[in-house]
């Protein structure tokens, strides 16, 4: 047996002072009812008629009938039950460009940290769906496959640092080749199913072949949806204080200051082809939930059962008893019967 409520437990140690506060009361009641008796056999006169044992039962009802409430309020369970439950919903890739221009401060604190957030939030919104991540900067990554697991996405995402790249540059086709790969294969089982590949990128592509990719994703079945990280004036890309110290910014051969900026024809024409939605992102995040407000008008499909082990409720046989108590307590009568002398 166990307690789904164990907490509730501790009650009980209150019983015993309600039960010494009532004796405690009854006697203080009896000593006053004497001295207005005049002595103890005026008392005995006056309750003549009550039974003191009858009394007894009735407070000691009352105890069983706390006790039994505390107990039900306490859940006790035994026995299980085995139900077999359906997981329905969106199948989600999110795709995080982690490119070195996503350090650019172009928007607070940085292109990165902003799109990081914005995933976080978007979790908090996709309960039941799964959700896959993929990083991406000169070659694509999964850092996490499909689960419903959201904490687990956001470990990976809490780890994620545009210094760690190791091949410069940004390989965007590659990484929705990947997202379309993460969905799995196409079967009649997949093709109803909704999916969605959410993109968080400046939209600096310098390796090209998006075109070539949407055949395969009309074929998949995947809509795009894209958030453009970064402003179309640009910022400046600042290295890792390893290589060149504090403060400084990336240049070319040339010495020149290199710009960063955010590429929105290259996301619009994507989200456009695959009948998704382009959005620009900003500090106040509403484009976030304009987004969540898209992924939840798509139609939710299953996606897998699982068998789920729970306990039986037992409740109802300790409130059965408190009933039961009650009413036997409010029938009976504290006085004696007619010809008794208890």
């Amino acid at each position: 047996m166990r307690f789904a409520n164990p907490d509730v437990l501790w009650l009980l140690l209150a019983l015993p002072m309600l039960a010494l506060i009532g004796w405690a009361a009854a006697a203080r009641k009896r000593r006053a009812l004497r001295r207005f008796a005049g002595g103890i056999e005026g008392l005995r006169r006056l309750g003549s008629d009550i039974s003191r044992h009858r009394r007894l039962a009735k407070a000691l009802l009352l105890q069983i009938a706390l006790l039994s409430v505390l107990l039900a309020a306490a859940r006790p369970q035994w026995g299980t039950l085995v139900d077999e439950v359906q997981h329905a919903g969106v199948d989600v890739v999110v795709l995080l460009d982690t490119s070195l221009s996503m350090a650019a401060e172009d928007l607070a604190p940085n292109r990165l940290d902003l799109a990081r957030n914005e995933i976080d939030t978007l979790l908090d919104s996709l309960a039941g769906d799964r959700v896959a991540l993929i990083t991406f900067a000169g070659l694509p990554s999964l850092a996490c496959p499909l689960t419903v697991d959201h904490g687990a996405v956001r470990l990976f995402l809490d780890a994620v640092e545009p210094e760690v790249v190791q091949v410069p540059g940004t390989a965007l086709a590659e990484a929705v080749r990947l997202g379309i790969d993460v969905f799995g294969d196409i079967d009649a089982q997949a093709a109803a199913r909704s999916r969605a590949l959410v993109l968080f990128t400046d939209g600096e592509d310098h390796e090209g072949g998006l075109d070539e990719l949407l055949p395969e994703l009309k074929k998949a079945g995947v809509i795009v949806h894209a958030i453009g990280v970064g402003t179309v004036r640009g910022a400046p890309i600042p290295v890792a204080k390893e290589s060149q110290g504090a403060g400084r910014f990336k240049k070319d051969p040339e010495g020149r200051l290199v710009t960063t900026r955010l590429d929105e024809a290259v996301l619009q024409g994507l989200a456009l082809d695959t009948g998704g939605h382009y959005y620009a992102a900003t500090a106040a995040g509403r484009e976030v939930e304009e987004l969540i407000r898209t992924i939840g008008d798509m139609a939710a499909s299953e996606f897998g059962a699982s068998l789920r082990t729970r306990y039986r409720e037992r409740y109802q046989i300790p409130l059965g008893i408190a009933l039961l108590t009650l009413i036997f307590d409010a029938v009976l009568a504290d006085r004696r019967r007619l010809g008794t002398t208890a």
